[in-house]
């Protein structure tokens, strides 16, 4: 019995000195930073030949440790459009680094971008071929996953263009959960009528995924319910009215392949199964100095578009949640009033004709301007 004993305790104390010799062998490990004083030029847009041609500028920040994250705009160059015949069609500078012109673009023709900085130094893009795409089929929806999935249907009955990028904009309206037609005046301590609405606004946001589409290993140029934005159960985007517009480019092999390795630098990355980050080349380069490196790809052609709505009464009937709205019984005395409203962390909505107390809620469930805009769209039906 105590040869048992003995044999135990020594188990226990060897399976105790691994335990420690494991939790030893777990060191964080900061990987170290190399920071660049230079400043890349970045170079986005797409010469567009049916609408309006957007380049903007910008350059790369360095990763510090007191990182800000703020934007670097390039401010102050000339930006033009050039075709082989040495035509130019100059850009205006539109704010933030974005130079903005309309210009009817020819196809069969090739086009570039030259831009010209306030240090004097000089870029240009390499020659690309005017792309047409083709018409976008259809922008449907359907359910997944309880969520709902929008698509792109699309194809080109001569085969010339398979290779396809997307850029979408979401606009959608919402309501307060209260209709409120009073509103906090701090000037004397009291409550008054308003005279703008606020239950019934709408927002607006851009895609910011990287969307491809190929049909180069297909008998035809066809691509079938390309996934665009995908908008999970109970989202308040759609609670009354949702839209999307879809912009579609067809691209050549070389654009195709640099937004490819684009969207694996920045998206497809996070896993060791995941494509290794790498030195993404556009088809821009400075003139001025052969070896620096400038990012970014610029694409010519006609971009095309199809707009979908999307209804709440289309979807489950239990996709809206009730909101979580904390409600208030403000009495009507200054130093109250003051208190609740002067922060906006309550609002005012109806009067108790009984008390003269205000009935209030938190500012999200009551003014919809908070999160949005009461200006409707033009294009809203």
């Amino acid at each position: 019995m105590k040869m048992n004993k003995k044999y135990f305790s020594n188990k226990w104390l060897i399976a105790g000195f691994f335990i420690l010799l494991l939790s030893k062998c777990k060191v964080p490990y900061d990987p170290p930073i190399k920071s660049s004083a230079t400043h890349y030029l970045v170079v986005e847009g797409y010469m567009n030949g049916n609408g309006v041609t957007s380049i903007k500028l910008s350059r790369t920040r360095n990763i510090t440790s007191g990182d800000t994250a703020a934007y670097i705009n390039e401010t102050g160059a000339h930006v033009e459009l050039q075709d082989q015949a040495n035509n130019s069609y100059p850009l205006n500078e539109a704010g933030n680094g974005n130079y903005t012109g309309n210009f009817y673009l020819y196809a069969g023709n090739s086009y570039r971008v030259h831009i010209k900085t306030t240090d004097n130094k000089e870029y240009v893009s390499d020659f690309v071929p005017f792309k047409q795409s083709p018409a976008i089929d259809q922008v449907g929806w359907n359910l997944k996953d309880g969520g709902v999935q929008i698509f792109v249907n699309t194809h080109d009955p001569e085969n010339k263009t398979i290779f396809y990028r997307w850029q979408y904009q979401e606009t959608w309206e919402f309501h307060s959960q209260y209709y409120s037609t009073l509103k906090y005046n701090a000037l004397d301590t009291t409550v008054i009528p308003r005279t703008t609405p606020v239950y019934q606004c709408w927002r607006s946001q851009n895609s910011t995924s990287i969307l491809l589409g190929s049909s180069a290993k297909l008998k035809e140029d066809v691509i079938n319910q390309a996934p665009m934005v995908y908008i999970p159960d109970h989202d308040k985007r759609i609670s009354v009215l949702y839209s999307t517009l879809v912009t579609q480019y067809a691209l050549d092999s070389s654009g195709y392949n640099y937004w490819t390795a684009m969207k694996a630098n920045t998206e497809n990355v996070g896993s060791i199964f995941d494509p290794q980050p790498n030195m993404t080349r556009g088809n821009i380069r400075c003139v001025s100095d052969p070896s620096e490196t400038v990012i970014g790809y610029i694409g010519a052609g006609n971009s095309v578009q199809q707009r979908i709505f999307i209804r709440n009464a289309d979807l489950p009937a239990d996709w809206n949640l009730v909101p979580d709205c904390t409600e208030y019984l403000v009495p009507n005395i200054p130093d109250s009033l003051a208190f609740y409203f002067s922060n906006s962390s309550y609002v005012p909505y109806l009067q108790d004709r009984a008390t003269g107390a205000y009935l209030s809620a938190t500012g999200h469930c009551v003014d919809c301007t908070l999160t949005g805009s009461n200006v409707k769209p033009t294009f809203w039906p």
